[in-house]
């Protein structure tokens, strides 16, 4: 039986499955009820502790910070690439409150080199069908000296993990990761969606007028925010209401919800 691929077994919509990976050398498997310690999803709260107040009414950051879910470490480690590009070039130091030695968890490798830090956990993560899953950066998380490396994982097919992988920018320089630090995001994409777009000019696709008119209410629209930024007046807000500057509203505009609002 394969999931995804015989008929009444498949990963439900909108769902991650997770399951365990058993160790082939004796060690404890980790308890799944802990998956928390390190995945958690972004759906819930679109805080920053980074954000000024303001930074909220920006409508594509707020929504931003929500997208996917996002990796990190429930102990604190400390990494150090010398610059080269030998996997020994990397030294990793755990500290004393990573307790989890006797268990299947979460450890940090060097198996690509030239500063690539790889990351195992102990889980593999099923999609429904014809889902890829994506590693970004995690959602407006600056991380210093480290760049998460993105890849698209066929994870509804894939019957194993896959490995998070980050690029340390900074050499001969520690770097310490704290506990619940985000290191990597994690976003389901269907299959083919991205790469299936291309570029083209607005009026091969539309009337004359069409084009004409969007541009004069892009244009209307931008005056008003110049003016209202010159002035210190504030955000003119018609992208937060879903409206344009002629009060036309959008359709299936969206906004974080107002549960979560802070």
């Amino acid at each position: 039986m394969i999931i995804n691929q015989d008929d009444g077994l498949v990963v439900p919509d909108k769902t991650i499955a997770f399951f365990p990976i058993i160790p082939n050398d004796g060690i404890k498997p980790f308890d799944l009820k802990d998956i928390d310690l390190f995945l958690k999803p972004l759906n819930t709260s679109h805080k920053r502790d980074w954000f000024a107040p303001f930074f909220y009414q920006c409508l594509p950051l707020a929504i931003g910070n929500m997208q996917g879910f996002v990796f990190s470490l429930p102990y604190t480690a400390t990494i150090l690439w010398n610059g080269g590009s030998d996997k020994s070039d990397i030294q990793v130091e755990y500290h004393e409150d990573n307790t989890y030695s006797e268990v299947n968890f979460i450890h940090l490798a060097s198996e690509f080199g030239h500063g690539i830090l790889t990351v195992h956990y102990p889980l593999t993560l099923k999609t429904p069908p014809g889902v890829n899953l994506m590693t970004i950066s995690p959602p407006n998380f600056p991380l210093p000296g480290l760049s998460p490396m993105t890849g698209v994982i066929e994870s509804d097919n894939l019957r194993f993990t896959f490995t998070l992988n980050i690029k340390i920018d900074i050499p001969n320089i520690k770097i310490t990761i704290l506990p619940n630090t985000p290191l990597v995001g994690l976003i389901p994409i269907p299959r083919y969606f991205c790469d299936s777009f291309e570029l083209k000019n607005a009026y091969d696709i539309f009337d004359k007028n069409v084009v004409e008119e969007e541009i004069s209410t892009s244009g209307q629209q931008g005056i008003q925010r110049t003016y209202q930024n010159k002035n210190d007046t504030g955000a003119e807000g018609l992208y937060y209401s879903g409206k344009d500057i002629k009060g036309n509203k959008f359709k299936d505009h969206q906004l974080p919800k107002k549960k979560i609002w802070l």
